[in-house]
């Protein structure tokens, strides 16, 4: 929320001149000779009729639009009157702004001039992708490539976890003797998920299980049950594989609108790459980074201690003389 204050307050900063009362922050005194003028003209906003203003403050005017846009702002699960009230905050922090001729600030011109690079450069965008026609064919074509890749065989399998081969082998042998498996899976199987419902996983791809149950399955054919036990990091399993089938893609009109957001965002950024080519853009060399100082290897700067020289360490501590020196237990020597 409170970037959005922030952002929302640059752009009404910006345009404050330009509503129908009021005036910006040059007719409350003039800026100093020093601070950054934000580079965007933006043109006056169209007045809104009494019937689309949703509340002035001050007397200026919050339209109605105001409120609907920030009513689809990703980050808004509010009410409208907890969505206007954080509008009023935004206009009296706008004012308060203005008032004080806090652009005269060189760094609050600069931190306005980029916010209002971002919303210029959004509205270019959003304008941009509203003019690209991406055709019913261009969209299938997408669509078939995309889903071709996806196609893959699911299965659909059983399973019993338990906590030795031992175990599992036993399983077996009473499946070979004619043993229900979801009977033995209720009973036995550690699997709190699956165990209810007779070890039953439903459908799932190879890709969603790990390598070595995947690989069991998939070497079954349908209505077959594994005679060795298959171990995981989870355990070793009994599996029955029931059935498979081709994996089934999404329909094509589930999926139509995010295909064409995505190439309609393909074609944007192939349009700045396009604007980038054709641009004089300038870019400073980068200032050399001084030599890193090597450091020391350990041992190689000699302790003070060991850098004394003894006529030094004689002074420091001197001698009685006739008396003979002190031994580290304190008795003289003899």
């Amino acid at each position: 929320m409170t970037q959005r204050i922030v952002l929302a307050l640059a752009v009404a900063l910006a345009m404050g001149g330009c509503n129908q009362q009021g005036g910006t922050a040059a007719s409350q005194g003039a800026a100093p000779a020093q601070a950054k003028a934000p580079t965007a003209k933006t043109p006056a906003a169209p007045a809104p009729k009494p019937e689309e203003i949703a509340a002035t403050v001050n007397g200026k005017v919050i339209a109605k639009s105001a409120l609907d846009m920030q009513r689809r702002g990703p980050h808004d699960a509010g009410t409208d009157d907890k969505v206007l009230d954080e509008l009023i905050s935004r206009e009296l922090l706008r004012q308060e702004a203005e008032q004080q001729n806090l652009l005269a600030d060189p760094a609050a011109a600069e931190k306005l001039d980029s916010m209002l690079r971002i919303a210029y450069s959004q509205i270019a965008a959003e304008h941009f992708m509203k003019g690209v026609n991406v055709g019913e064919e261009e969209l299938k074509k997408e669509y078939e490539e995309r889903t071709g890749a996806m196609k893959a065989t699911e299965y659909k399998a059983r399973h019993i976890l338990v906590d030795s081969e031992a175990t599992a082998k036993d399983i077996i042998a009473k499946l070979q003797k004619g043993a229900k498996f979801d009977d033995l899976a209720k009973k036995l199987s550690k699997d709190p998920g699956s165990k209810t419902s007779g070890g039953e996983l439903g459908w799932f791809g190879a890709q969603k299980m790990v390598a070595p149950f995947s690989a069991a399955v998939a070497a079954l054919k349908n209505g077959e049950t594994t005679q060795t036990p298959v171990q995981t990091q989870f355990g070793w399993h009994v599996i029955q594989r029931e059935d498979s089938r081709e994996q089934q893609p999404p329909a094509f009109e589930a999926v139509k609108e995010q295909i064409k957001m995505m190439l309609q965002s393909q074609k944007l950024q192939q349009h700045i790459a396009d604007l980038k080519g054709k641009a004089k853009i300038d870019k400073p060399e980068p200032k050399p980074q001084p030599a890193a100082v090597p450091a020391m290897p350990q041992g190689a700067v000699p302790s003070p201690a060991a850098e004394a020289k003894p006529a030094e360490a004689d002074k420091a501590a001197p001698k009685e003389a006739g008396k003979p020196a002190a031994t580290a237990g304190g008795e003289a020597k003899k």
